[in-house]
């Protein structure tokens, strides 16, 4: 165990003991979400975003992300909101 994860297990909003639960029911919940790799080629039409496009993005909130410090589960949720938003 790392010097963080006893600091975690100190802090209750942490709720370490809920850890594994919480990561298995991720796991299952991601299954619902999962994006084909080319769900931008199929679902755009060529004239909307590209992948290109995502990339910059992408590459802006990363820095927006570093910038205020952020959690990287915030980083992870935006992308993924990103991800769905264009593949409708």
């Amino acid at each position: 165990m790392s010097f963080t994860d006893q600091l975690d297990m100190r802090d209750t909003q942490t709720v370490t003991e809920y850890t594994g639960n919480i990561y298995a029911n991720m796991r299952r919940e991601e299954q619902k979400y999962l994006l084909q790799p080319d769900y931008l080629s199929k679902s755009q039409l060529p004239t909307e975003v590209k992948d290109t496009s995502r990339a910059f993005l992408v590459e802006w909130i990363i820095d927006v992300h570093r910038k205020f410090r952020l959690m990287p589960e915030t980083l992870y949720v935006t992308v993924f909101l990103i991800d769905q938003y264009l593949a409708l």
